[in-house]
């Protein structure tokens, strides 16, 4: 960004952006900030992964399709 205005940026600035970037990045890892925002459906322990699964599969197997499936138009 400063180098766009023609500005150099001495070290302290160049470390100061760093750290920030590196904390905002290490905040948004986290699965309870994407559950924060709706991202996610939920958290589970990694040890549930498998029932988490066997779950839904069974949820899955019964549920009927009713009608076929249309997103609509789909735009990149």
């Amino acid at each position: 960004i400063e180098k766009a205005k023609n500005k150099d940026m001495d070290q302290a600035a160049q470390d100061e952006l760093l750290n920030r970037i590196q904390s905002r990045y290490q905040e948004q890892m986290s699965p309870y900030y994407a559950a924060s925002r709706l991202w996610v459906d939920g958290i589970i322990d990694p040890s549930d992964t498998r029932q988490a699964i066997s779950l839904g599969i069974q949820a899955a197997d019964h549920a009927p399709i009713e009608r076929a499936y249309n997103p609509g138009v789909i735009q990149t």
